[in-house]
């Protein structure tokens, strides 16, 4: 009998090969030993279970949260709740409830752009003492306002940028281009508004940064559309209408890159390039003249205090001449007091600290100051300060720039990378243009560094003898186009 065990156990696990089947049923019959048998516990039998109470059914009325139901609100919602509820403190009143925002028919790949540019292309939008991730929402609220041809070439503007941004150069950035300048034109058939006038300039100045960030070699464009914005806003009076925050965004953005294309102007001379309507308007898209005849700019009435600085920085632009024509004994002693005037409102001028707390940003303004102090100093050939004074100014900067983490603003680079004559002082100038060239929101500075480099070699052939207004002349009139250090 212990085989027949044996061989039923062996089949059992399969380890070797035992008698057929009715062989084993029939061997496991005669088996005495005991016969395996399943039970179950009985429901009373305790020696053998475990057993458990069922939970008993809780009091509907117990229940923490019997007859809650969720109700989805907004906070206009509960603001009216509160306010008709008699809760909300006296003198507060709802929100009024703003109408559906008339926009075009928008694509999935479109959307996807359009939310690139609010969280990455709108950063590289250059502005001053504004955050351009805020100047980005301003232009998508603009587009949004209305239905319109003007916000369609808006839309395309954006979304050309954002090709841009994150593809670089390619087909279909310039075919959204076309397609503003396209739109624009559609637009400009009939009056406009004050709202359609600020989705053109919001046009105009996206279309002036996509030039701007792509630093295209082939034509000065960037200047015609500063040059239509700016027409825009005086023919519509816009800088004269009362002043909402995307208006004055808006306003502030243009002025900024107006006096910083004067900055430039003062400096480029090409004889074939003389900025004349006939040599320009033909290769202008938008038929505009980018002249220096062109209406300038102003900033807005509420413009943040920051753009004082840059206030400052068109006057200086006016001011500051390496030759000024012959003027009289009392003429020149009265320009000399007008320079050292302008020289102590720039220094004694109180920069506000950034609202988020920004380092960097407090060091690029304060760049601003010690550049224009400089700018000023050289191209007045010292005659409002001592050298060692703008010396002073120089060590200042250089101590800033090597602690900055990047400077997306071009103007104090250059401005104040002319004024490294050691290669420890060049080395910090390029090693800052690298951490900032790796930032997403930077554009490139390959311009930027091409004039640094003739500068210093020109430094280094003349000894330092060398005419500095000369010398910013003619290494900024090698450039094709009109450079743009905003």
């Amino acid at each position: 009998m212990a085989l027949a065990s044996a061989e039923v156990t062996c089949k059992t696990w399969g380890t070797r090969q035992g008698p057929g089947p009715d062989l084993i049923e029939h061997r496991v019959s005669e088996s005495q030993g005991p016969n395996l048998r399943l039970s179950w516990p009985h429901a009373g039998d305790r020696r053998r279970a475990v057993v458990g109470k069922s939970p008993l059914p809780r009091a509907a009325s117990r229940e923490p949260h019997a007859g809650t139901r969720i109700i989805q609100v907004s906070q206009r919602d509960m603001e009216m709740h509160y306010y008709l509820s008699h809760q909300a403190p006296k003198g507060n009143t709802p929100e009024t409830i703003s109408g559906p925002l008339l926009t075009p028919a928008i694509q999935a790949g479109e959307q996807d752009l359009i939310q690139y540019f609010q969280l990455a292309a709108s950063r590289s939008l250059a502005t001053f003492g504004r955050d351009p991730a805020d100047l980005g929402d301003v232009v998508i609220r603009v587009a949004l306002a209305r239905n319109t041809a003007s916000s369609t070439a808006l839309f395309h503007a954006l979304l050309a940028l954002s090709l841009l941004h994150r593809h670089g150069d390619n087909p279909q950035a310039v075919e959204r281009k076309i397609a503003a300048l396209e739109a624009l034109t559609a637009a400009s058939g009939r009056p406009i508004d004050a709202t359609e006038a600020m989705q053109h300039v919001a046009t105009n100045m996206l279309l002036c940064s996509l030039e701007i960030h792509k630093v295209s070699c082939s034509s000065g464009e960037w200047t015609c559309y500063l040059r239509s914005a700016k027409d825009i806003i005086q023919a519509a009076g816009l800088d004269e209408l009362p002043h909402d925050s995307d208006l004055v965004a808006l306003l502030d953005w243009v002025y900024y890159h107006d006096v910083l294309a004067r900055f430039s102007l003062r400096h480029w001379h090409r004889e074939s390039s003389k900025l004349s309507p006939s040599s320009t308007v033909a290769s202008s898209p938008s038929g505009v003249s980018p002249t220096t005849q062109s209406p300038r700019a102003e900033p807005s009435k509420s413009a943040s205090p920051p753009l004082a600085l840059i206030q400052l920085l068109s006057e200086v632009c006016d001011a500051a001449s390496g030759h000024p024509p012959s003027m009289t004994t009392a003429e020149q002693a009265e320009h000399k007091s007008f320079l050292k005037i302008l020289d102590w409102r720039i220094r004694s001028l109180e920069l506000p600290a950034p609202a988020d707390g920004d380092a960097d940003a407090s060091l690029v303004m304060e760049l601003y100051r010690l550049a224009m102090l400089v700018y000023l100093s050289r191209a007045s050939e010292n005659l409002r300060n001592p050298s060692a004074r703008t010396q002073q100014h120089i060590d200042k900067a250089f101590a800033m720039l090597a602690r900055l983490g990047s400077c997306d603003r071009q103007f104090p680079v250059f401005v104040l990378g002319c004024e490294a004559r050691s290669d420890d002082q060049r080395a910090v100038v390029l090693d800052l243009i690298a951490r900032t060239e790796k930032g997403s929101a930077s554009r490139s500075f390959n311009l930027v560094r091409l004039l640094l480099q003739a500068s210093w070699a020109q430094d280094e052939l003349g000894k330092g003898g060398m005419d500095y207004w000369d010398k910013l002349n003619c290494i900024v009139s090698c450039c094709k186009i009109l450079p743009a250090f905003v």
